[in-house]
């Protein structure tokens, strides 16, 4: 009997492993806020909530999720978000969001998944500008949904090392970064992408 009992145990480590999941197992690390800046995100947290049980709609969800993230519970943003995606599955705002939040837990292999999908959702749709949750001192947004999800999955790429994949993503978020702000984050990122890939005359 003694001789299965190995066998037994790493059968279970295996079956183990293989249910756990990057988000399951990725630390959070929390933002460094100010005791302001943290009590006027935990009083945004606590409207966005109350929005969402007066009306779980996907803008509401997007809300409570963002809100939920600035705290640093990405876990907990990111489990909104796919309750979200049950309800809405073809909002590919909800794949954008639960895509960066993939990205902060370095989640990059699901990160990309959701990205991937949100890309496919907006294709042949006109882009929109994205509320930005922390404005800026002009309260002006500077980022599209299509900038963002073209964007983010070429940070997941290149912060995977796939520089080739990561140089066809930022291409098109080239495309729809319409504004200077959104243009110079998306060509920062392609000039170091094609400096890894040596392509300098690109570059």
């Amino acid at each position: 009997m003694r001789k299965f009992i190995p066998i037994l145990i790493f059968l279970f480590a295996s079956t183990t492993s293989a249910q756990t999941t990057c988000p399951q197992t990725a630390g959070e690390i929390q933002p460094k806020l100010s005791r302001e800046a943290r009590r006027d995100f935990e009083t945004r947290l606590t409207t966005a909530r109350a929005d969402f049980e007066r009306d779980p709609s996907a803008d509401n969800s997007i809300w409570l999720g963002r809100r939920t993230a600035y705290l640093g519970r990405y876990k907990e943003a990111i489990a909104i978000y796919t309750d979200a995606i049950a309800k809405y599955p073809k909002d590919a705002r909800l794949y954008r969001h639960r895509g960066h939040r993939f990205i902060t837990l370095r989640c990059f292999d699901d990160a990309i998944k959701d990205f991937e999908k949100a890309a496919k959702l907006i294709k042949g749709k006109p882009d929109e500008i994205e509320p930005d949750g922390l404005p800026n001192a002009r309260n002006i947004p500077t980022s599209t949904l299509q900038s963002n999800i073209w964007y983010h999955l070429g940070l997941a790429h290149y912060l995977k090392g796939d520089f080739g994949r990561a140089r066809k993503a930022y291409r098109e978020a080239e495309k729809v970064s319409k504004n200077p702000d959104m243009l110079v984050a998306t060509t920062h990122w392609l000039y170091m992408t094609l400096r890894r890939l040596g392509r300098e005359k690109e570059a």
